[in-house]
């Protein structure tokens, strides 16, 4: 097999072991699927061992990356509150993922559609047919689906607590008895909110985030939304800019003005919820304005000693998380990481051009600034630099933009853009610099040496050392959590080396090395917060 074939093989068996990890949310269907493009890819190593890549690969994207990216898609979806075009994808997704309720999900979407356009009888009849038994999953999704849409808390609290017996009503088993269907755990929560108890929303909030009951969007949400009761409007904005972006504008709006008003800033916040209601075509937005207009919020004077120092706790996190999670604000300006970008993409379709023009599909990269130990001892130097913006492919190219656009954005959004600029140059130039003295001192014949991946990886080192360094002057569990996954990182890349014969180890790891220790030192000229 070729270099492209081999890398995307070791990529499906990565994936296909990773959606079988004890920790991985995926449903069952794909948990199935996975298995079946493992079989598939050994028996077409034994049986047919020229085509495993094709049939492999082709069975991976067919079997798992379709379903995942669609199920992405339907997500998005849900979150903007495209309910219509998300039941239309979900009516054609369930033929790809037929467990877990997916193959009636689209007739709840449908009817979530229906009640955010003002026709709750016709989306009452849908959720009617679905409550026949609150014992399935999906009758319990119908009929929560139907009280949130309407905004009905005290039927939902009303309905929860007379589902599960009483000896269920705890969290350590809530999450389980209802499907592990966490949106409808979060409205549950939320309703005890909105109905007036607050405290009971904290502890449980507390409680859940302790033990990790849910996963991170879902416990962000939930404090995002204590928050907003207990007015800390700063907070409840900074959450909707950067932990919560994937939500519609209009969900940022509403929750904001909900912490204003809990705030006491009553006349600007009346004036925002109303003028929301009456631009938005959102059902489901105008009734949740028409509550939180109508019904008091929960008073704040209620709450014990104990819970004031929980909100501040959560206060806190959400700063943290915010300061230390993977995902960088939308509204971040990283105009080093898009010039890079785009010098790699356009060195790429001048390699095309040249190879095009020339008729050499097996052209070399040495006359374009390849780097080759020899020739840099000779006196050409700059191959060093040059090297670091050169592809062997498509495959190579997009495998690196991908991580460049994901690493980078972080780094330059935390260090600024210069520093940024001076920690990549550093790892790229000092990888290249590695491999040549590798290359010159052990190496019988030496390689050609193209590709980012170097200063790419001294970019992931960069951030490892921005979470070390907010772990230890911090103690925030964020920053240890982050740093632990860029760890995993680094574990995993090492693995993908050490079975593929294509890549640089050296270089690979020499450019984490130099983006670690560069990046400690520019850590301590402080970052952009």
């Amino acid at each position: 097999m070729d270099f492209t074939s081999i890398v995307l093989v070791q990529i499906a068996i990565f994936y296909c072991l990773a959606t079988l990890l004890p920790t991985s949310r995926s449903n069952s269907s794909l948990k199935v699927a996975a298995i079946v493009v493992l079989i598939i890819l050994s028996m077409s190593f034994y049986v047919l061992p020229n085509l495993m890549a094709k049939i492999g690969i082709g069975a991976w994207i067919l079997l798992l990356i379709l379903p995942m990216s669609l199920m992405s898609r339907l997500e998005s979806l849900v979150n903007s509150s495209q309910y219509l075009a998300a039941s239309q994808l979900a009516k054609r997704l369930r033929w790809l993922v037929p467990t877990d309720g997916m193959w009636h999900y689209h007739h709840l979407l449908t009817g979530i559609s229906l009640a955010q356009s003002g026709q709750i009888k016709a989306a009452s009849e849908i959720f009617d047919r679905y409550q026949s038994s609150d014992q399935t999953e999906i009758g319990r999704s119908a009929t929560a689906l139907l009280y949130r849409s309407t905004d009905r808390w005290h039927e939902y609290i009303t309905w929860i607590q007379n589902l599960l017996a009483p000896a269920k009503l705890n969290l350590n088993d809530l999450g389980s008895a209802l499907g592990n269907r966490g949106t409808i755990l979060i409205n549950y929560l939320r309703a005890f909110a909105e109905t007036g108890d607050l405290h009971h929303c904290i502890v449980a909030v507390d409680q859940l985030d302790r033990y990790r009951q849910l996963n991170t969007q879902q416990l962000h949400l939930l404090k995002m939304y204590i928050l907003a009761y207990c007015g800390r409007v700063e907070a409840v904005t900074q959450s909707c800019q950067s932990l919560l972006s994937m939500y519609p504008a209009e969900v940022h709006q509403f929750w904001i003005g909900s912490a204003e008003l809990a705030a006491g800033k009553i006349e600007i916040a009346t004036r925002q919820l109303a003028k929301l209601r009456s631009t938005s075509i959102d059902s489901c937005i105008q009734q949740d304005i028409d509550w939180r207009l109508s019904q008091p919020l929960p008073d704040l004077n209620k709450l014990h000693p104990t819970d004031w120092e929980t909100v501040a706790q959560i206060e806190a996190n959400i700063q943290a998380d915010a300061r230390y999670g993977s995902q960088t604000p939308s509204d971040a300006r990283t105009p080093v990481t898009n010039f890079l970008i785009a010098i790699n993409v356009l060195v790429f379709c001048a390699e095309l051009g040249w190879q095009y023009k020339s008729g050499d599909r097996d052209f070399s990269l040495i006359p374009f600034g390849g780097l080759a130990a020899p020739l840099v001892l000779a006196g050409e130097w700059w191959r060093i630099v040059t090297a670091n913006f050169l592809h062997l492919g498509i495959l190579h190219l997009g495998m690196n933009m991908f991580a460049l656009l994901y690493l980078g954005k972080f780094v330059e959004h935390r260090l600024g853009s210069w520093r940024y600029f001076l920690a990549y140059l550093l790892a790229g130039l000092g990888s290249m610099a590695v491999i040549t003295y590798v290359d010159t001192k052990w190496m019988i014949q030496p390689q050609i040496t193209v590709g980012a991946s170097g200063a790419i990886m001294g970019m992931l080192g960069t951030m490892g050392a921005i979470h070390l360094s907010g772990w230890r002057q911090t103690k925030v569990t964020a920053a240890a959590r982050q740093f632990q996954t860029v760890l995993f990182s680094v574990g995993f890349q090492l693995v993908f080396d050490l079975t593929n014969g294509h890549t640089s180890i050296v270089g690979h790891f020499s450019g984490l090395i130099i983006g670690f220790l560069v990046g400690l030192v520019l850590l301590q000229f402080g970052t952009r917060d």
